[in-house]
Order: structure tokens, then C-alpha cells, then sequence
């Protein structure tokens, strides 16, 4: 990662967002089906457990406090239980919810899905989709401009399903016109947000082709719409215009110029719902923290990305975006930042295998050792002893290769996938480098027994698996220094 990158990350703690929109509980019931119903056709499913996560606008007020940002969310909820469980678990995330209304005559929007395994069998909603009514509408903006005041950006998350009114849409407007700020919008009927004139629109594909009013097929969709952003402008007056064509990527248009196109990363297992909420959270955080909108565009893929890994409506940490961006590096400075790289990777049901040692003098009983024990799983994190930490092990005159020189050329074997240098003057074994891996897998050389580890024991007590190899014989760093020193003895 870039270090202007980290720095726009390190910036969202800084900044208040506020979220206008409307909220919905996603409920999953999730369990296993073997059998069909004998009443009818279809499976029984045994439920197992059942999950509940804030979705719609609620969903994207989640987001923008998982990336790291204060938010204020402006919602209208029903005065039930589910209008409770969901101020419950945005509290419980940190958003601030005072200017969250709750309403006896309202019912709470709920979508529940029942999954067997990975895939949703049904999806059955509840709830008012109405337009609040004058009264509510009315309370709603003098919280809207209370928080709009403290606030340093808005997202409207706009469902159409009764919350962002025409008169809210106005007064936005004219909350804008007295104090302009950062206003990015999603939303399903963007033509009404136009003389908003907003910072940010995202359109997905059936909303840019609503807009500009021409039906395209899959095929032809990139190349189409590339040329589409004249008349996305048009309707939108938007400065920036973020178009999402799922597995296509995205289309990023200045005004009405074309500016970039993203492709999407290659994912199996995907669960979409909410990456657009993901999207718009972190493209609004990394453009309002100075990212040129080819960087914000890419941010925002990466954090969808990481989303629809997860099962659920999902959600993006800033700790996972930047492990996301660490996981393409090979080198690891700090131990801090192993753990969340390594729930990156558990998330993506991947199996780690650590190995450690000082790889003085590489040579091809290391590279045979280091391409075994990365055949043992999906991840091979190498630890490398620092100098002094050689030193202090096998004497002054040894590392014949510096730190820099060591990490550089195992970095460059396709077996290894990260590096991470380990020792001090209070302990030369890797055990609290183990602590940070958790490794799955613990490989040592043959020539080493379990209990001459002195890490044996932690691995285990983690739930790792210790691994012997066999080297192959006559291979060593002391043995290439003896025949050195006789060679020019000779």
C-alpha cells in the first residue's frame, strides 16, 4: 500500500459522517436441509441459528464506523422489536443513533432469508415502505440539521422506501446552500437528488440504464456505458459519477468526462448483499481525505471485496482493508500488523504455515525445505532473526548477509508469501511471533526435535501442528562457509 493510501486510513478517524436513509434488520436463518416437506414440494429446513445484521442505509452507517469514521445516523424505525434489536446493534457498533426516530403507527422493515448451507432458499419481507407521514417528516429534519451542522460529510442511502422524502431531498438542499459539505447519494431515483448537485452518485447497472433510458444486455455493457456519461450528468449534475456493473467492475466519470474503469477482483463465494453500501462508505471517506477518485474507486472495490467474502449483509473494517492491501507485500515490518492479515486470510479459509530461521546464505536445501512446507497449507509465513539476534545465537562473525539482503532474496521465492524479521535481547525465539501467526502449521528441518522447540508449546496451546521435515543432507550455511574458507586456504 501506497503511503498516501495508509494516510487517507489513518485520516477517517478524524472525520464525522452523517447517514440519511432508510433502515432495514436483515435477518438470516441459517441450518441444513436433507429431506422435503411431505405438505408440499419444497425442503425443510432444520434452523441451526439465526443471525441478525443492520442492513439498508442502517447497513451503510455500519460501514462508514467500520472504516474507522464517526457517524450520525437519521433513520425512522418502527417502536418494536425489531426497531429495538436494530438500535441495539448500531450502539453496539459505535453509531451514534440519538437522531434515529422510533414510531408506534411505523412498522420496522425486516428481510429475513432462510439459508441452507451457502445458498437462500426464500426471502420474506415485513414492514412499512410508506412515506413517513408531515409530523415525522418535520421532527426528522430538525434532527437532520443538528447533525448537519457537526458533521463533515453526508451519504443519503435512499431504498425509496419512505424515509427520503421530496421535502427531505429540499431541505438537504437547503442545508447545502447555507453550508456546502460532501454529499454523496445512492439511490434508486437519482433524477430527484439533481439540484443537489452531488459530490458522489453510484448507480448500478439497472439504475444508469433507468437513467439514460436505453436497456443493454451483459455483453455490452462496459463499452456502452463507457460512453454514457454525458447523459448520466445530465440527470444527475453529480461532480462525480461511480457506476457499478458487479462482476464488470466500475466506471468512474468526472461531470460528464469518462475517467476510469476498474475491474472487478476474481471471487468465488460471494455474498453481494450490501457491497454497494461497502462501496459508496468507502469511496465517500477516501475522496473526502484528498484520494483522487481513481484511488477512492479502487479503495472501495478492494473494501467490496472484502464484504461480499463474508456471509450476510457484510461489512469492511479498516483493519481488513489495510491487511488487504499488506497481503500483496511480502514484507511484514511490525508484528501489530500480523493478525489482522491472518484473519484476512482465515476469512477466506485459507491454511497458514509458519517457518522460521536466519537463511544466512540461501541456498537449494532452503528453497526445497521452503517449497515442502508450503505444500503443507495455503500461506507460508517465514520468520528471518535479525542480525543481532544471529549474532547473539551463532557469534560475532556471523550473518555473513544483512537483514535487508536476506529478506529481499526470500522474498523473491514463489513459496514464500511473507516475511517478518523476530528477536531482541529478551527472547531470539519466534514464540511471540507464533502468538501473532497462530499458524495452522509449524514446520521445522529434520534436524530438530519437538522438544528442543522451545516454541512447542505455544504452537500447540494455539491449536497449531508441529511439522518435521527431512533436509536434504550436506546442505547447511556452516557447510558453504567451511568450503569457502578452504577453497581459499587452497
Amino acid at each position: 500500500m501506497e503511503p498516501r493510501h495508509l494516510q487517507s486510513i489513518n485520516l477517517f478517524r478524524s472525520k464525522k459522517i452523517l447517514v440519511l436513509g432508510d433502515s432495514m434488520l436483515d435477518v438470516y436463518l441459517q441450518g441444513k436441509t436433507t429431506r422435503l416437506s411431505p405438505e408440499a414440494p419444497v425442503p425443510v429446513v432444520n434452523i441451526e441459528r439465526t443471525k441478525k445484521i443492520p442492513g439498508g442505509a442502517a447497513n451503510t452507517a455500519l460501514n462508514v464506523r467500520s472504516l474507522g469514521a464517526e457517524v450520525c445516523y437519521c433513520s425512522v424505525l418502527g417502536k418494536d422489536a425489531a426497531g429495538d434489536q436494530l438500535i441495539e446493534l448500531l450502539n453496539n457498533a459505535g453509531v451514534d443513533t440519538q437522531c434515529v426516530l422510533q414510531v408506534g403507527a411505523r412498522h420496522t422493515i425486516v428481510k429475513s432469508r432462510v439459508v441452507a448451507g451457502t445458498q437462500i432458499l426464500l426471502r420474506y419481507d415485513e414492514g412499512d415502505e410508506s412515506p413517513i407521514d408531515d409530523k415525522t417528516d418535520q421532527k426528522l429534519q430538525q434532527h437532520l440539521a443538528a447533525a448537519y451542522r457537526t458533521c463533515d460529510g453526508v451519504i443519503v442511502s435512499d431504498y425509496d422506501k419512505g424515509v427520503v422524502t421530496q421535502t427531505m431531498i429540499d431541505f438537504i438542499g437547503h442545508l447545502a446552500g447555507a453550508s456546502l459539505k460532501f454529499i454523496a447519494v445512492d439511490s434508486k431515483r437519482l433524477k430527484a437528488f439533481k439540484h443537489l448537485h452531488p459530490a458522489l452518485v453510484k448507480p448500478n447497472f439497472e439504475e444508469a440504464c433507468g437513467l439514460i433510458g436505453t436497456a443493454l444486455t451483459g455483453e455490452e455493457r462496459v463499452e456502452r456505458l463507457r460512453t454514457a456519461g454525458k447523459q448520466l450528468y445530465d440527470v444527475t449534475g453529480a461532480e462525480h459519477i461511480a457506476l457499478t456493473l458487479d462482476t464488470d467492475g466500475s466506471l468512474v466519470f468526472k461531470r460528464e468526462n469518462f475517467a476510469h474503469y476498474l475491474p472487478a477482483p476474481t471471487q468465488s463465494n460471494v455474498h453481494v448483499s450490501g457491497a454497494g453500501d461497502t462501496y459508496i462508505s468507502a469511496f465517500t471517506l477516501f475522496a473526502m481525505t484528498g484520494a483522487t477518485s481513481e484511488v477512492a474507486a479502487r479503495m472501495a472495490t478492494a473494501a467490496a471485496a472484502i464484504a461480499i467474502r463474508k456471509e450476510g449483509t457484510g461489512h469492511c473494517r479498516w483493519e481488513e482493508l489495510l491487511a488487504s492491501f499488506n497481503a500483496r507485500e511480502k514484507f511484514i515490518a511490525t508484528h501489530e500488523d500480523i493478525p489482522v492479515l491472518v484473519d484476512v486470510y482465515r476469512t477466506l479459509g485459507k491454511k497458514i504455515v509458519f517457518t522460521n530461521g536466519c537463511f544466512d546464505i540461501l541456498h537449494s536445501g532452503h528453497v526445497d525445505y521452503l517449497n515442502r512446507a508450503r505444500a503443507l497449507g495455503d500461506i507460508l509465513i517465514v520468520g528471518v532473526n535479525t542480525d543481532d539476534s544471529i549474532r547473539r545465537i551463532k557469534g560475532e562473525q556471523r550473518p555473513i548477509n544483512p537483514l535487508e539482503d536476506r529478506i529481499q532474496v526470500l522474498a523473491g521465492l514463489s513459496s514464500v508469501d511473507h516475511v517478518v524479521p523476530f528477536g531482541d535481547v529478551s527472547d531470539d525465539t519466534p514464540i511471540t511471533l507464533v502468538r501473532a501467526v497462530r499458524p495452522d502449521i509449524f514446520v521445522k528441518g529434520g534436524d530438530y526435535t519437538k522438544d528442543r522447540l522451545p516454541e512447542a508449546d505455544t504452537v500447540e496451546s494455539l491449536g497449531g501442528r508441529i511439522v518435521l521435515l527431512p533436509l536434504i543432507p550436506d546442505h547447511s550455511t556452516t557447510r558453504i562457509i567451511q568450503r569457502i574458507s578452504h577453497t581459499q586456504l587452497a
